[in-house]
């Protein structure tokens, strides 16, 4: 049951180290591929890094960038506490580069929209919608990706913090059409992680 799906998934930052089958990663795609999206624009963009020359300047990047916060955080006599924030947000991030499958999930440049339509035609300042309507339409294909991915039993992380450390990625991986919004890793969890805990649903709801 989705119910099911839902509960049973876990963020995994471990892998088996062993490939998936390529339906298996087509079939979670094709699951993300369904999500809806702004007039029915379809943005979504799915990259796949697979080979180790991308991936390597990704990772140079981001220890490059891991090393520019250090340095800013000595320089401005920074707190301990925010220091090992930093070095935590690193070692929660730096595993993507050995998963299985790697993707960079963003947007098309190109992208439509009402409120686009408007800005357009000069009824808009600007088009103030455009990121947020983007941001969900990732979010909800990324959420039938995962769901697929737990149905097949195959392990996933959705990453941002890499963005952080890392200066325009899209500029080191010649995505010049695409915005990536994040990264996701797949693979054969080889750990399980204990459920996170629920604020309780009442305080989640507000009736007016």
């Amino acid at each position: 049951m989705v119910e099911d799906l839902i509960r049973q998934r876990r963020s995994i930052r471990k892998y088996q180290n062993s490939p998936l089958p390529e339906a298996w990663v087509d079939a979670m795609l094709q699951c993300a591929h369904q999500a809806p999206s702004p007039s029915n624009s379809q943005p979504v963009r799915y990259v796949r890094i697979d080979t180790p020359s991308c991936r390597q300047k990704l990772r140079q990047a981001f220890i490059d960038g891991h090393a520019r916060f250090i340095e800013k955080h000595k320089a401005a006599g920074g707190t301990a506490k925010l220091r090992n924030w930093i070095n935590a947000y690193k070692r929660y991030a730096e595993f993507m580069y050995d998963a299985p499958v790697l993707l960079a999930v963003g947007v098309t440049t190109e992208t439509t929209g009402f409120a686009k339509r408007l800005a357009e035609a000069g009824l808009l300042d600007r088009d103030m919608r455009q990121s947020t309507d983007l941001d969900m339409t990732v979010g909800l294909a990324l959420s039938g990706l995962m769901l697929k991915a737990q149905a097949l039993g195959v392990g996933s992380c959705i990453l941002t913090a890499p963005l952080v450390f890392i200066d325009a990625p899209e500029q080191l991986l010649d995505l010049d059409d695409i915005k990536i919004k994040c990264f996701m890793t797949l693979g054969l969890a080889d750990e399980a992680p204990f459920p996170t805990s629920r604020k309780p649903l009442k305080d989640m709801i507000r009736v007016i």
